[in-house]
């Protein structure tokens, strides 16, 4: 299997690198991709939540639009470093609001988007100068 820099970062990476950057990106983009419908869908789940949290509709369909923004550009290699940091910020905002109003039934799909996110910009990483700097120090 090769692979183009542009989809991995420089040098040409092992198989296994390229199957856990997929394996990353298609975990986040599928589970980003259905909580984004459901949310634009107005389901009744996604209503109670965003009525918990006070931003009811407004909020949803902000939420939900960045959640299908993030999961289209994370399957782009071209945008999936970009994609992935949006990912990771809609998914701490998803923390803190499990931690502060929801309770934590349901965090987890947040923990693991952003851990599939940050495995994401790591291996990604060579894409952008200001990430390589952090990790590469």
């Amino acid at each position: 299997m090769t692979t183009t820099s542009s989809d991995v970062g420089s040098g040409r990476p092992s198989a296994g690198i390229v199957v856990l950057l997929w394996v990353a990106k298609l975990v986040a983009a599928g589970i980003l991709g259905y909580a984004a419908i459901l949310k634009l869908i107005s389901h009744e789940h996604e209503i109670e939540i965003f009525t918990t949290l006070g931003w009811e509709p407004h909020g949803r369909f902000l939420i939900g639009g960045m959640e299908i923004v993030s999961a289209i550009m994370i399957l782009v290699p071209q945008s999936a470093l970009y994609g992935a940091f949006l990912g990771l910020g809609v998914m701490f905002g998803a923390m803190i609001g499990h931690l502060t109003a929801l309770g934590l039934a349901g965090i987890h799909l947040a923990l693991l988007v952003a851990v599939c996110c940050v495995i994401i910009l790591y291996i990604r990483r060579h894409d952008a100068t200001f990430i390589r700097n952090l990790w590469d120090r």
